[in-house]
């Protein structure tokens, strides 16, 4: 298969787990934060799912990456500062799904105060990641 096949099958495949991962955030954040709500049970389910769902889809993102990088990890450039962030993105999102999935749905308050923090941090390098990501591609 040929470069522009895996070019946009890695873009194709970096979407998704990005957009679930931070939607995964905003849910559990909502269901943080509104602990009052009658929708507080829904919000943690739907952060719960949206976490698991992200970190399985950020493989397919992995794989056709090291595909286009020929399994080079690191490079220079924009593809070096695009694996700075993406690998410590990608070690903390399958971490916290994992440790999400081992824990269930109804984490203490305090695990979950440092799970949402941890959270903060994926979702900044994966933004960080993407960024540099685009950076590529436009020759920067």
């Amino acid at each position: 298969m040929n470069s522009l096949f895996w070019e946009r099958a890695h873009g194709g495949l970096t979407h998704l787990p990005i957009a679930l991962n931070f939607a995964a955030a905003f849910f559990d954040a909502l269901a943080f934060f509104c602990r009052r709500s009658p929708k507080r049970a829904e919000f943690k389910a739907i952060g719960y799912w949206l976490i698991i769902l992200g970190a399985l889809g950020s493989f397919g993102a992995v794989f056709s990456g090291l595909v286009l990088s020929k399994g080079v990890i690191g490079g220079s450039g924009a593809v070096l500062r695009h694996h700075y962030f993406v690998w410590p993105a990608f070690t903390l999102i399958v971490g916290l799904a994992t440790w999400r999935f081992l824990v269930g749905r109804d984490p203490s308050r305090r695990a979950f105060t440092m799970y949402l923090a941890t959270m903060l941090v994926g979702c900044s390098l994966m933004g960080a990641a993407g960024f540099f990501g685009g950076e590529m591609l436009l020759g920067h």
